[in-house]
Order: C-alpha cells, then sequence, then structure tokens
C-alpha cells in the first residue's frame, strides 16, 4: 500500500507536504451497539479502511497528494443508549475536539482538510463552519470539505440488495464486516429485528427517539440476505468510487489554484 497513513510520518515530512498542499483526511467512526452480531468498533473499522485503501489507490492511479489521520473511535452516540458496549461523547465535546484537531492540522500549514463521515448521527456541519471562518479570521487560507458516501451506499444497497429495507446493522453492514473481518460476525445472531416503522416515528413524527425503544436488536433492517462474496464487491466497489472522488478533487483544486 502506498504511504497515505498521516502519523507514520516525521514532522519534517509532514512540513514538506504542508508545502506541496496534500489533502488531510481525518476519518470519524464511533464505538456503539450493532446489534448482537457486529463488533462496537464497526463504523470506525468501515471509515478507516474507505479511507486509507481509497486514498492508496487514488495514489497508485494517479500521484494523488493525500494523507490520512487515525480515525476518531468515538463520538456521540446517545441514541444507542441501554446498550452495553456504547460510547459516546457530548456533541459540544465531540465538535470542539474535531475543531481541534483541524485548527492544529491548519497551523501546521496544510490548506486542504476533509473529514470523512463515517456516522449518519454526527452531525458535525455547524462546528465546521465555525472553525472555516476562525482560521480565515486568523488568515489562515483552507478549504474544508465534508466527505460522505451516502450516495453511493444506497446505489449499492439497491444494486446488491434491491427492495430490502436497510439501515444501522443491516444488510450492508453486515456483508461489509463479512467481506473483512468474517471471524468477528455473529452470524447465529444475525436475524431480522421487529422495528417501528422509521417513516413514521423519525421522518414524519421527527420523534427523538433511543433505539432500544424502535427496534428489538439495535438493528434497523434486516441483516440475514448478506454475504461474504457480495461483501467483497461492496468493498471493492466503495474503494473504487472514492478513490475516483479524491482523484477528481484534487484535479478540481488544482484548477483553483489550491495546489502549489
Amino acid at each position: 500500500m502506498n504511504r497515505v497513513r498521516y502519523g507514520e510520518f516525521t514532522w519534517k515530512e509532514l512540513h514538506e507536504r504542508a508545502k506541496e498542499s496534500y489533502l488531510v483526511i481525518l476519518p470519524t467512526g464511533c464505538t456503539e451497539q450493532h446489534a448482537g452480531h457486529l463488533p462496537v468498533d464497526t463504523d470506525t473499522f468501515q471509515a478507516s479502511t474507505l479511507a486509507l485503501e481509497g486514498a492508496s489507490l487514488a495514489m497508485e492511479r494517479a500521484q494523488t497528494k493525500v494523507l490520512v489521520m487515525p480515525t476518531i473511535p468515538y463520538g456521540p452516540a446517545s441514541e444507542h443508549h441501554g446498550f452495553p458496549g456504547t460510547i459516546s461523547l457530548r456533541m459540544e465535546v465531540y465538535g470542539q475536539m474535531v475543531q481541534d484537531i483541524i485548527r492544529s492540522v491548519a497551523q501546521a500549514g496544510f490548506r486542504r482538510l476533509a473529514i470523512l463521515k463515517g456516522c449518519g448521527g454526527h452531525f458535525i456541519e455547524g462546528f465546521l463552519w465555525d472553525i472555516k471562518a476562525e482560521l480565515t479570521e486568523a488568515g489562515h487560507d483552507v478549504t474544508i470539505r465534508i466527505l460522505q458516501v451516502d450516495k453511493d451506499w444506497r446505489e449499492l444497497q439497491e444494486k446488491y440488495f434491491p427492495g430490502i429495507p436497510s439501515g444501522h446493522a443491516a444488510a450492508m453492514e453486515t456483508a461489509l464486516a463479512l467481506g473483512r473481518r468474517s471471524h468477528l460476525v455473529k452470524v447465529e445472531e444475525a436475524v431480522c429485528p421487529e422495528v417501528r416503522s422509521m417513516e413514521d416515528a423519525y421522518r414524519r413524527g421527527g420523534e427523538v427517539f433511543l433505539m432500544g425503544e424502535v427496534s428489538s436488536t439495535g438493528a434497523l433492517g434486516d441483516p440475514t440476505p448478506a454475504t461474504e462474496e457480495i461483501g467483497a464487491k461492496l468493498w471493492h466497489e466503495l474503494i473504487d468510487r472514492f478513490a475516483e472522488h479524491l482523484i477528481w478533487l484534487e484535479q478540481y483544486d488544482r484548477k483553483l489554484g489550491r495546489l502549489s
């Protein structure tokens, strides 16, 4: 794998890469229940793997200038209250931590920064707007992005699990776990949960709920259609799409004069 891990470089090497306008990606994960069949670090593993392998592939294909920071393994997860193993940070603590990391990277001279959201429940956009304004006022010319794979996720879900309701700890996440870490998947515990209608409870009802109030297992969809073969295909396509997006971002920033 090409060297893309931020933590593996010396400060002098990072200083040189800052001058070359490398994109620095901060993946964000979490430690939260994923029903009875998936490990609690599922989101962290997914974000880290996608960022590292996608960045490495982009570098291999197009010499893309990108670094990946260590993945944050904790975040706001209070909706999983009541499930042992979940670790939750208060939103203000989490937001300030992300801001401090971005501030440090910008002060080191990096001007192109991105957050890869590995958990849909982390609403950090407001914190990023604030740190962008703060850094600009302090004289730092920075570009801050939020990288999400929601569109790719939905398209691949429909491709491999057409018509099957999915969500937290359901078929997609279970397949991804089987594709890379099958030894950690408790297949015998992968059961279809009883789930209260999310359309009624959340989208139309606007309810602030705990997972235990809407799901019998902590999952929001059926994990049973997942297979290791599908998981391997999902990883291949997700990483390929992410790499191509990183290549496009560099070309776009080059056009705007953001790269040295």
